[in-house]
């Protein structure tokens, strides 16, 4: 099984832009979209702020891009998508549901949704009961059989700065008490905090992915003869970067992260898995 993995991306309209900015912004953003879903692989994943502001026009312009292709793409949202719409609107407009369960002979994938709807002064994370309580049913039946966890927040105390304010699941909430229900190994996969970094707690491993803006790269996440494989693919044109810097500092709510890179063991990670039930995962 093979995933490519997309950070916050955070797809503008720019109205406000400049016609320099906006053309920039055009070519940054479908090349990255274009080298992101050229990459094979079993399913294309983003971890939420997909889009900037959250309203249709940016929803439709990457999912027409999407809908060209033949990808299977999942979309955990993300407080950014969630701005300008009730999620009902956009489950209608993505065509998903707002959390799933994909069920594999390698491992179970789950996508979350951690957003706080239409509430831009409050950009941390949440999982509702209802969420919560199908989140421990999916951990419980996954048995041994590792799980992949695909979600926009991080929880709290995990990855690097989701110690602070509104950069987590709100730890009032008992993610942390569902995740330890896992009987095998946990992967939990996710954004928001726009800073590469890997950090394991116990039998799972959290993996925090940059956003596009501040690191041009996605996450291949590859498990295969027994084993789970996480490596950065980067995208190093310098023409690239040159459009980014042209408007990536002068959009509202975005900040650009001098630290995103993180250190070289946030980058990459190997995971031998245990043998179950007599076979290799």
């Amino acid at each position: 099984m093979k995933l490519v993995v997309l950070g916050d991306f955070h797809y503008s309209r720019m109205e406000d832009g400049t016609e320099e900015m906006q053309s920039a912004r055009d070519s940054a953003f479908s090349f990255m979209l274009e080298r992101f879903l050229e990459l094979d692989a079993d399913h294309h994943i983003s971890l939420g702020d997909l889009t900037h502001e959250g309203d249709p026009e940016e929803l439709n312009f990457v999912y027409t891009v999407i809908g060209g292709s033949d990808r299977r793409f999942l979309h955990a949202i993300g407080n950014h998508d969630a701005y300008s719409l009730p999620k009902e609107q956009i489950e209608a407009l993505t065509g998903q549901p707002r959390y799933l369960a994909i069920e594999r002979d390698e491992a179970t994938i789950l996508v979350l949704d951690t957003a706080k709807e239409m509430n831009r002064s409050d950009w941390g994370g949440e999982l509702d009961e209802a969420q919560l309580a199908w989140l421990e049913v999916e951990l419980d039946r996954s048995g041994e059989k590792p799980v992949l966890v695909f979600a926009h927040h991080p929880v709290y105390g995990t990855t690097a700065r989701s110690t602070l304010e509104k950069l987590s699941v709100e730890p009032r909430l008992e993610i942390e008490a569902a995740l330890k229900r896992k009987q095998g190994p946990g992967f939990y996969f996710c954004g928001h905090n726009h800073i590469h970094s890997i950090v394991r707690r116990d039998n799972w491993h959290f993996i925090q992915t940059a956003a596009c803006l501040d690191v041009p790269a996605f996450r291949i996440v590859e498990l295969k003869d027994g084993r789970l494989d996480v490596r950065m693919h980067r995208l190093e044109e310098a023409e690239l970067a040159e459009h980014i810097a042209r408007f990536h500092r002068n959009m509202p709510g975005f900040s650009p992260i001098a630290e995103a890179n993180g250190e070289a063991s946030d980058w990459e990670l190997t995971v031998e898995l245990p043998e179950i039930a007599g076979q290799r995962a």
